[in-house]
């Protein structure tokens, strides 16, 4: 697994518009944006996932909880969660694939959660304060 994330890591400062380095046991990844994601390496799978907003920016979960339920599946290759980081709760877009998928799927997988960022904050934006 740690030969895994070390080519990871290498294969995304390979990339002309990331730059990563590990950050515990995960990957941070920043884009030329100013975008952040995280990247786990996992026995059998690999997550990578970027925060979206505290869920006490929302006006009322329950309702955007119901509308990503709706319309989550419009943004390709990414999901919507909830995740706890440092005590906060965060809505947080993720993308997740195989440890045996090839470099070019993993790379398109986070070129496509950095893409759909912006997407997921205009559809959801009215629900927030």
């Amino acid at each position: 697994m740690t030969t895994k994330r070390e080519h990871i890591l290498s294969l995304m400062n390979e990339q002309i518009n990331f730059t990563a380095e590990m950050e515990g046991d995960c990957i941070s990844i920043s884009n030329d944006e100013g975008l952040d994601a995280f990247l786990v390496v996992g026995e059998q799978q690999i997550v990578v996932e970027t925060i979206l907003f505290p869920t006490d920016a929302v006006k009322d979960c329950g309702v955007l909880d119901h509308e990503i339920l709706r319309t989550h599946r419009l943004v390709p290759l990414s999901t919507i969660a909830v995740s706890t980081i440092s005590s906060q709760e965060y809505y947080v877009a993720f993308g997740a694939l195989s440890t045996d998928s090839k470099d070019e799927v993993i790379v398109e997988e986070v070129e496509a959660l950095f893409a759909n960022v912006p997407e997921f904050l205009e559809l959801y934006s009215e629900h927030l304060k």
